[in-house]
């Protein structure tokens, strides 16, 4: 990408070339059609947590680092769940931005 500091929106061309270069990994390969004109399609990966409600991570904080504050329980989702609607969760997802993207 020759200007990576712009924000909008990335052509699906850009998504694929951070794929490429290794700015965007993932746990598992990537599914053929999981790039869209526009966005990249984010899947769950092992675990997931139900939460009394949103938060933001305290400054120099992770959101990982506030989850035992916070969460009321821990779901394995490699065993097939129900999220209950209405509720809050934070979910791992198996795409990582790498490096300063």
């Amino acid at each position: 990408m020759t200007e990576p500091q712009r924000a909008g929106i990335l052509p699906c061309q850009s998504i694929d070339e951070l794929i490429a270069q290794g700015a965007i990994t993932s746990a598992t390969p990537f599914d053929h059609d999981q790039v869209q004109p526009a966005s990249l399609d984010l899947r769950l990966a092992a675990r997931c947590w139900r939460v009394r409600a949103s938060f933001l991570p305290r400054v120099g904080h992770t959101v990982m680092g506030r989850i035992a504050d916070v969460a009321m329980h821990e779901l394995d989702l490699t065993k097939g769940a129900v999220l209950e609607r209405g509720c809050v969760y934070i979910a791992e997802l198996q795409e990582r931005r790498e490096g300063g993207l």
